[in-house]
């Protein structure tokens, strides 16, 4: 399988002996169910599920997602698909009716965009850690409703930016590169739970049910025309190889664009048709040859424009890498920036918060300062009390001991005017 160098190369979970067990299990899976085989775009199922598991595990994974949940996509004829496109493509023009017009105008089909997002269920479409977290929800709600919401979120928050685009390959190469870019898981997931949850189930399976209808019609129609055409192509190779070669008469029929010839060669010719519907064609074999020579070069003219899509697929990816490296780098520097000025915030907030916590303890210091002085304030208050009460006291004291003295003055000038009143008169008193 060729495909299988290109899945995730450089991986070192992919060397030598995981691409082994990368081939082991798409070979096995291609045995398990013929009828599907092996499709482009499985490659890259396997080998994310190896990348997360061990092999036996990924492999039967990988059975129950395309078997399971994906049954009828990845079929010859992808019938399933083919009705999810038409399904998505009518919710479209109901919830985005004029992203669709804009979209129309260009000449951009929603399926150009919407197909390989459902077909690769998002791997490569989108980073990593977005596609894993889209996978938990499809895988935990058992259906492929999830696929519907995650592609209608991109819309809703790329459509403003597409609708500034002013042809296709813009609009194609801007979603690409918007998409593979959608490094916020979570607001994807977010915007399409919460944000589409009119998309259910049940609402899808009424919808499939009714176009179903139109896809299977349309496969009977290419069916019979296949039929007619395979019909046609094999009587107009028989005139065609009868034209051009030259063994028959030894002339080379370059050049001649008629039937006329040797009548052994025509008869020649005409006895190699195998039925008489091929005899009743024969009025039409120059247009049959004509139709053939112009489809063989309208293949051609496909295989030349599939590989000059593919080398302008590959040159959009180059843009696109060289694009993604120049925002990166970008990021980076304006990441550096703002840790450089996260930096200088932490080391503001680290000198503010040391003057802080140094007036704080100032401010301690102040209080525990403050709250002794109270102490030794109100001490000397009452101490100062005590010491005039004290003084009162001793005031009171004095007081009456001063009139005491007083007291004790008067009593004595008394006693002395007694005493001399006494004195005196006994000198006085006459002699008897």
């Amino acid at each position: 399988m060729q495909d299988i160098p290109r899945t995730f190369p450089g991986h070192p979970a992919l060397d030598e002996h995981g691409r082994d067990s990368l081939r082991r299990i798409l070979t096995a899976y291609a045995r398990h169910n013929p009828s599907v085989g092996y499709c482009q775009a499985m490659n890259y199922f396997a080998g994310l599920l190896l990348l997360l598991m061990p092999e036996e595990n990924a492999f039967w994974t990988f059975v129950g997602i395309i078997d399971d949940y994906f049954d009828g996509y990845y079929t010859e004829e992808m019938i399933e698909s083919q009705v999810d496109q038409l399904v998505f493509e009518e919710l479209m023009h109901e919830i985005f009716p004029r992203l669709v017009s804009h979209l129309e105008f260009m000449g951009v089909q929603v399926a150009w965009v919407s197909g390989p997002w459902f077909l690769s269920i998002f791997i490569n479409m989108l980073p990593w850690e977005s596609v894993l977290r889209i996978w938990d929800v499809l895988l935990f709600e058992g259906n492929r409703v999830m696929l519907f919401r995650t592609a209608f979120a991109l819309m809703e928050l790329y459509g403003p930016a597409l609708l500034t685009t002013k042809d296709a390959g813009d609009a194609v190469t801007l979603l690409q590169s918007l998409a593979g870019s959608t490094f916020d898981s979570s607001q994807l997931v977010l915007t399409a739970c919460v944000g589409f949850l009119a998309i259910t189930e049940a609402r899808l399976v009424e919808l499939r049910d009714k176009h179903r209808v139109s896809v299977l019609e349309a496969m009977e129609e290419r069916s019979r025309q296949g039929k007619v055409w395979k019909d046609s192509k094999s009587l107009a190779t028989k005139l065609y190889s009868f034209k051009h070669d030259k063994g028959r008469d030894g002339r080379s029929s370059e050049g001649d664009n008629s039937l006329s010839g040797s009548a052994s060669t025509f008869d020649d010719f005409l006895c190699g048709l195998s039925s008489d519907a091929e005899l009743d064609c024969l009025p039409d074999l120059q247009d049959q040859v004509e139709l053939c020579r112009l489809l063989e070069e309208k293949r051609s003219a496909i295989l030349r424009a599939e590989e000059l899509e593919t080398a302008l697929m590959e040159m959009v990816k180059q843009d696109n890498r060289r694009e993604l490296s120049a925002k990166i780098e970008k990021l980076e520097q304006e990441m550096y920036g703002l840790r450089r000025t996260l930096a200088e915030k932490k080391e503001q907030e680290a000198a503010m918060l040391e003057v802080l916590m140094r007036v704080e303890q100032e401010q301690k210091i102040t209080e525990e300062a403050r709250v002794i002085a109270e102490k030794e304030a109100a001490a000397q208050r009452r101490e100062f009390d005590s010491l005039r009460e004290k003084y009162d006291k001793a005031m009171g004291l004095i007081a009456q001991m001063e009139k005491r003295v007083v007291m004790a003055e008067s009593m004595l000038e008394a006693t002395a005017q007694y005493q001399s009143g006494q004195t005196k008169a006994q000198f006085v008193e006459p002699p008897g």
